[in-house]
């Protein structure tokens, strides 16, 4: 009892200290956030810049990256980069360096969606799917890592509840849904490799989120929306906020023993759905 006790009043001496020395969860570090033009991604971005992140944000579109860095243009600058370039890939990471001088947070959310049932898949859609989901966003973190190395950083992977659950609407997500589980599964075996070198992984996996992807696939398909919020013990679709609490946390220092590990952001969605 006495433990607890001292533990409590350290807690709050800490958090006191925190706060009167305005100190956050990200203070000092520097992050690269792909696909942050829009939904997550811009999300993500937002948190990490109020919580004392340097944020590179790198997308493909110029115009939608520029709306995210006015959300804080004193934390996040952009750089224009195609997931699927490896000159671009090269120059999103050196661009971070030459800014920052390091990069402590990798955050993988770039990536490709198709809302289609199998049948009706295309074999160049597949193709595009897995080469940018999976194949391209390896060759991103095997780029990072020299510099993640030497800053003891970390990586955090945005992937889906559709990557493991497969109830509605994952359906009409089959091959998505099979790219996104090699993201899970390479974040596993990664981590034992990457953990000697000071470097964690982590996956963050959203349910249902608004964004542009998810709004545009169910904007004609009410009663598939309908029928997840009545399944999402917590009654709503997620928003980039949501998801990117749960990244901040993985990335920030509050989770120095935290490797290896998929991390549901759903609402519960999955536990009373499947």
């Amino acid at each position: 009892m006495a433990f607890a006790i001292s533990a409590r009043m350290d807690a709050r001496i800490v958090m006191r200290r925190g706060r009167g020395h305005g100190m956050t969860m990200l203070q000092g570090k520097v992050a690269l956030v792909t696909g942050a033009g829009t939904g997550i991604g811009k999300g993500i971005a937002a948190m990490f810049a109020e919580q004392g992140a340097k944020v590179v944000v790198a997308a493909r579109r110029k115009e939608k990256l520029l709306e995210t860095c006015a959300l804080a243009p004193h934390a996040i600058s952009a750089v224009c980069m195609d997931l699927c370039s490896a000159d671009d890939r090269a120059h999103a990471i050196q661009t971070v360096l030459d800014r920052h001088g390091k990069l402590d947070i990798l955050v993988s959310n770039a990536g490709a969606q198709l809302w289609k049932t199998f049948d009706e898949t295309t074999d160049e859609e597949i193709e595009t799917i897995f080469s940018t989901n999976l194949s391209s966003t390896t060759r991103l973190i095997k780029s990072a890592l020299p510099a993640l190395e030497a800053a003891g950083g970390n990586i955090v992977i945005i992937s889906s509840t559709a990557a493991r659950y497969t109830l509605s609407p994952s359906q009409k997500l089959s091959v998505y849904s099979a790219s996104k589980a090699g993201l899970n599964q390479l974040a596993r075996t990664l981590a034992p490799k990457l953990g000697p070198r000071g470097v964690r992984i982590n996956v963050v996996a959203p349910g249902l989120t608004r964004g542009e992807y998810a709004d545009e696939s169910l904007a004609q398909d009410e009663e598939t929306l309908a029928w997840v919020r009545s399944v999402t013990p917590l009654g709503r679709a997620g928003e980039p906020a949501d998801i990117a609490r749960s990244v901040t946390f993985l990335a920030s220092d509050m989770a120095s023993w935290v490797t290896g590990q998929v991390l549901d952001a759903s609402g519960g969605w999955q536990i009373s759905g499947g």
